[in-house]
């Protein structure tokens, strides 16, 4: 029964199933509606189909199951859509109501397991729809939308985006009818084009920019009600010609767009419908966060958070849906009083995971004004307060174990008051203020005090909190004392120019205000006294948006989060309700470790590293060991740069100096420079930075490329090593064989820059050449990325001398490896091979494995090579070991074509030579058959191999050309002896290549006894005639015998060519004689 349910897994033609998935209500009925259609049409003519089924669709029942029948065949059968449709038309007695309806339903419910071809099918018929004007077809356009999700650019998805699109460019005007399908394509498409910024996508932006632009400047009255969310999603695309145009309009000349249009503000008041929110997320997606918040308890959402970010966070466009699912939560998602008080996971916990788990600095900003938005536009007497609840819990629950969470939040709204929009300055700061008022009558929180006055912010922040919230914070707030010393300079500032990118700007504001930015790294401003737009570029790494006071500030004074295992990555779950003691360092470490934590550059950092690395374990305490550890991790990890992590130059000194100036390459320095062995607490940081920042691997083998070369430079008398020994002391660290690590690491650097990565190559393959050379994994990264040019560099260094990818020991396998790549990656794999001038002998063994179909670049390449080689023994033999197909082996036919021009007796002798040795030589009467599978020990080939492929070759050989072959005496003797000990199911199969070997006087084919060693005897005049004739008529029995019936004139010349050429022989022995 079991093997009954796995074999009817996979029998649907709609849905695709596995031998775990079990059909719900939705397929069962689809699936029997089809099967039952198919038992009442079966060998019914088109006109008694039509008759029988036009009297069962009288019946509800009846009609509903017929259309679902018919509507599986549309969706699975695209060569009888049209028929079908035909059909389903004029049976149909509701004007498609049930098929649109079943259909709206599969679409919603199980759009993601329906097949490609189903898919397609779907686009088909909703093109039918749409042109026939069916009723109610917008719902399942609609759910259609819904599919197109965000943050995918899968070809499926796109798939799905384009062929929508073309539906609403091609029936513009049947959308333009209905307000809120033109509402809901205008809402998705404006949200789709900020993922489409890939250049291989540009066509398709393109056409999506220009179909949204010209729709919402059409039917702007209709867009007014999209509200504020619709002004955050123009925000991300701004920086895009049409739509800059399109915001200079809404700016400064709105009433060209619609008279009833006031503005930006007008647009601003105005809540966004649920609806629109709700159709950004996939339905699928909608289902497992609406569970996550409604039925997980507090504490136990870790593995479904996991899942979730495996499942839909996989990918660099996939942050921008976190922006999507903050405004779904805060908005759709209410809970209930009873779930409020329940312990089930709050909205906050999963918001403040949203955003601490975001890695996108863009995506980060935009996900921290989604939590905000409502608050800048509150209207207490319009309002849901809990729109704004998450937003104030998020950051209560964060400050005592998470305080840096709290503080970039506060500190992005404290921003975000002033310089979101200045013109509208007050009108937000009302906003924001009627949003705290509220949360402090209605009792959300206690108060604010414990989170506006935090000892665990920083001077700066709390001094802007005073400014900005004066009538919410106390006349003289305690300042307590510090309990961690940490500071936060570098990320405070990436965070500030991350709110700097996603702010809308007004008059009287310097560089430091807002703007909007799309994924491009640009901002514009918006200056309202000038009416223009002015452009600034953003890509400035090293440069702060804010004064040098600021950084000064910061600079002093910040705090850091509980030395325990909060890192900011974590989710909010984790969170503990005890704050730890303060923490007393060794004298030894104590001043140097405060000075990195507070310069926080490379000196400080090898300077500690120097006083840590002698220290014993007895030296620490757990707490303490824990606290320079993570301090040290989180330190590192926020001074690596965000962007361009490399040299922009690989030839300039400068470049490359400060590409390598960051802390953690101090690490890599001091262990560059010192040999001695650690002591086991050095050994745990290392592991614990090894583990925590996952491009240490690649970052150390940067770092020693770019040392080496610098330092050469410097002092041309002194050589300076790539020190493999230091790869292995990361590897020994974290307990990691060093093959297995530098595979990683490698992949891991091939995927941030393919550029760097080739650079490092010949020094990788140097370095490392006992694991480099040969191994698969490293070829196949160096294969997945490369294009022409990189091949054609990748030659120059193998020419020069400068790469060795491949040695001949050992090289089969890594080549048997790779017939699993891609096509283009094998090409290039043999030019590879080839570069390195590797000799035939050393992977003619892969011969008898090579399929025709399976592996044809390989093939390709092996015939080229033969074709500069003679034939041997050892390579014909493993040629014809080659197991022939039905039609033969056209790779063996080739390669003896070839070398028939110009050693054909040589390799008639080696055939000849090699097909003798199959057959005993001490008794041709009494055949002794060879064991199973001997034949093919070895890679020697069997009789049978021999002989069809000499066949195979017969027939390709056309009028004559190329049977020398079979002329040679050795060939001759080897094809009797081939006939005398074959069996009868043989001979057959092999008679016209039996009928080759011409007959003589002494040993003729089909002849039985007779000694062919030894001088002839004497015979007669009478006796001689006798035989000449006896001989004769032999000699047409066995042309009789042996004709097939392949008689073409072609094989009846060369017959006449062997036996000619038999004759002379004869001649030339009786005269010798």
């Amino acid at each position: 029964m079991d093997h009954q349910q796995k074999s009817t897994a996979h029998v649907s033609k709609l849905f695709v199933c596995t031998v775990v998935d079990s059909k719900d209500e939705i397929e069962e009925k689809f699936e029997r509606s089809y099967n039952n259609l198919q038992q009442q049409i079966a060998g019914l003519s088109d006109k008694d189909m039509h008759d029988m089924l036009s009297q069962l669709v009288c019946k509800d029942k009846q009609h509903e199951e017929i259309s679902i029948g018919f509507l599986y065949i549309i969706l699975t059968d695209p060569a009888m859509g049209p028929k079908t449709y035909r059909d389903i038309t004029l049976l149909s007695r509701d004007g498609m109501n049930v098929i649109v309806a079943n259909l709206t339903l599969l679409v919603a419910e199980k759009y993601a397991k329906l097949t490609e071809v189903a898919r397609r099918q779907l686009i088909w018929v909703l093109r039918e729809f749409v042109k026939h004007q069916v009723l109610s077809v917008e719902n399942v356009i609609w759910n259609c939308l819904r599919q197109a999700g965000g943050g995918d650019a899968s070809q499926r998805n796109l798939f799905l985006v384009e062929s929508l699109l073309d539906i609403f460019i091609e029936y513009r005007t049947w959308l333009e009818g209905n307000t809120f399908l033109v509402q809901s394509a205008v809402y998705s498409y404006v949200r789709l084009i900020e993922d489409h910024a890939n250049p291989a996508l540009m066509p398709l932006r393109q056409k999506e920019v220009k179909f949204t632009t010209s729709l919402i400047r059409d039917r702007f009255h209709d867009i007014i009600p999209l509200g504020r969310d619709f002004v955050r999603l123009l925000q991300n695309v701004a920086r895009i010609p049409e739509f800059e145009q399109l915001w200079r309009d809404i700016l400064y000349n709105p009433k060209s767009l619609h008279p009833t249009f006031n503005g930006i503000w007008h647009l601003l008041q105005i809540r966004t419908s649920r609806r629109f929110l709700q159709c950004r997320l996939l339905p699928e997606m909608e289902r497992k966060i609406s569970f996550l918040a409604s039925s997980v308890k507090f504490g136990n959402q870790k593995r479904y958070q996991d899942w979730f970010q495996d499942k839909y966070f996989a990918t660099p466009e996939s942050h921008s849906l976190r922006s999507d699912l903050i405004r779904f939560i805060i908005n759709v998602i209410h809970p209930t009083n009873d779930m409020l008080c329940s312990d089930i996971i709050p909205r906050w916990a999963i918001i403040g995971w949203l955003i601490s788990s975001c890695t996108n600095p863009i995506a980060s900003s935009n996900a921290k004004l989604s939590l905000f938005y409502d608050w800048l536009f509150f209207d207490p007497a319009k309002d849901n307060i809990m729109n704004i609840e998450p937003g104030i819990l998020v950051m209560y629950h964060s400050i005592r174990n998470h305080p840096f969470v709290s503080s970039t939040l506060l500190d992005f709204l404290c921003r975000i008051t002033k310089n979101f929009y200045v013109k509208h300055e007050d009108k937000i700061r009302m906003g924001v203020y009627n949003s705290l008022k509220l949360i402090l009558d209605k009792q959300v929180i206690p108060n604010l005090q414990p989170l506006f006055e935090s000892p665990k912010l920083d001077r700066e922040l709390r001094n802007l909190i005073r400014e900005n919230f004066r009538e919410f914070v106390s006349p003289c707030g305690n300042v307590g004392q510090q309990m961690y010393l940490l500071t936060h300079p570098i990320q405070e500032l990436c965070f500030k120019k991350e709110t700097d990118q996603r702010i809308l700007h007004g008059e009287n504001v310097d560089l430091a205000g807002a703007g909007f930015s799309n994924n491009s790294g640009t901002l514009i401003t918006l200056v309202d006294e000038d009416k223009k737009i002015d452009h600034m570029p953003m890509e400035r790494e090293s440069e702060s948006v804010f004064s040098d006071d600021d950084v000064e500030t910061f600079a002093k004074a910040n705090k850091n989060e509980e030395n325990t295992d909060d890192d900011d990555d974590l989710p909010l779950s984790k969170v503990r309700l005890k704050e730890k003691p303060k923490i007393e360092l060794t004298e030894a470490i104590a001043e140097s470790f405060e000075a990195f934590l507070t310069k926080r550059n490379s000196f400080t950092w090898e300077a500690f590293l120097k006083d840590f690395r002698s220290l014993p374990a007895s030296a620490f305490d757990e707490f303490q060991l824990n606290y320079v550890i993570l301090n040290s991790v989180l330190v590192l990890r926020e001074t690596l740069p965000q962007q361009n992590m490399f040299s922009e130059s690989k030839t300039d000194e400068k470049f490359l100096a400060k590409s390598i100036s960051y802390p953690i390459y101090g690490l890599f320095r001091f262990l560059y420079e010192n040999d001695d062995k650690s002591k086991k607490p050095f050994q745990t940081l290392l592991s614990e930075i090894c583990e925590r920042i996952p491009e240490t691997g690649f970052l150390l083998l940067y770092f020693m490329k770019i040392y080496c070369k610098l330092q050469t430079r410097k002092n041309s008398q002194q050589s300076y090593q790539f020190k493999t020994a230091v790869y292995r002391q990361i590897c020994d660290a974290t307990d990691e064989k060093i093959g297995n690590s530098l595979v990683r690491d490698l992949d891991l650097l091939e995927k941030e820059s393919t550029t760097i990565y080739l650079w490092l190559l010949p020094d990788i393959y140097r370095e490392f050449k006992s694991i480099a050379i040969n191994n698969t994994d490293l070829l196949r990264i160096t294969l997945r990325c490369i294009d022409a040019k990189n091949v054609r560099d990748i030659l120059y260094s193998v020419a020069q001398g400068k790469l060795t990818i491949f040695k001949q020991d050992g090289l089969v396998e890594c080549i048997r490896e790779s017939f699993e790549f891609e096509t283009y990656e094998q090409l290039c794999l043999w030019q590879l091979v080839q570069a390195h001038d590797v000799s035939l002998k050393s992977i003619q063994g892969l011969l008898p494995e090579l399929e025709a179909a399976n592996h044809p670049e390989a093939l390709s390449h092996f015939l080229l090579l033969l074709k500069n080689e003679e034939p041997t023994n050892e390579i014909i033999r493993l040629m014809l070991s080659r197991e022939p197909k039905l039609r033969g082996d056209p790779f063996v036919t080739s390669v003896l074509r070839f070398w028939c021009v110009q050693y054909e007796e040589k390799l008639s002798e080696i055939i000849a030579s090699l097909l003798t040795s199959k057959y005993p030589s001490s008794s041709p009467n009494k055949r002794k058959r060879p064991s199973k599978g001997s034949s093919l020990s070895c890679g020697t080939p069997s009789a049978d191999q021999v002989l069809n492929h000499l066949e195979h070759y017969r027939r390709s050989c056309r009028h004559g050309t190329g049977t020398g072959l079979y002329v040679h005496d050795m060939m001759q003797r080897a094809l009797q002896s081939a006939y005398s000990h074959s069996n009868e199911s043989t001979k057959k199969q092999f008679s016209d290549l039996f009928a080759l070997a011409a007959e003589d006087e002494t040993t003729a084919v089909g002849r039985r006894g007779g000694n062919s060693r030894g001088r002839k005897q004497t015979v007669g005049k009478k006796d001689s005639s006798n035989q000449s004739t006896t001989n004769k008529k032999t000699s047409e029995v066995v042309k009789t015998i042996y004709s097939s019936d392949e008689n073409s004139s072609a094989e009846d010349w060369s017959k006449q060519k062997l036996i000619q050429a038999a004759k002379k022989r004869k001649k030339a022995a009786n005269d010798s004689d």
